[in-house]
């Protein structure tokens, strides 16, 4: 269940370290941040996956390979900040108590040019921050 890598992000956050999470990393940082993770009944799977911003509204084409989500995690902890506009599961998540954030979904893969590269750019300046 990768105990190692929880415990290492558990370690990192405990020292504030920036993070940026991306697909198992996503789960990964959710779990060390006690959340709880379901194995969905299909999984998304392919490169056009729907994921909605929550923060803008804007939906982008993603492409994805998993099969488990995030099912809960406490709103003292972190806030969904991205959702799958087919089955509304948590594809991203913003921190409150780290300077971290994390998605599900692949952003260098994906169905525009560059259009998740926002999230790059964010994780650079809470780098540039700390």
């Amino acid at each position: 269940v990768n105990t190692a890598a929880i415990d290492t992000v558990k370690k990192l956050a405990a020292e504030k370290t920036p993070m940026f999470a991306v697909g198992l990393g996503h789960l990964v940082l959710a779990l060390a941040n006690g959340a709880e993770v379901t194995k969905l009944k299909y999984g998304h799977r392919g490169a056009s996956q729907p994921v909605v911003t929550l923060e803008t509204g804007r939906t982008y084409i993603t492409s994805q390979n998993h099969g488990y989500a995030v099912e809960s995690l406490s709103a003292d902890i972190g806030v969904m900040s991205h959702i799958n506009g087919n089955d509304k599961t948590c594809e991203g998540i913003k921190y409150n108590n780290i300077p971290a954030f994390s998605v599900q979904f692949r952003p260098e893969t994906c169905g525009g040019p560059q259009d998740t590269s926002y999230l790059y750019d964010r994780f650079i300046k809470m780098m540039e921050d700390k």
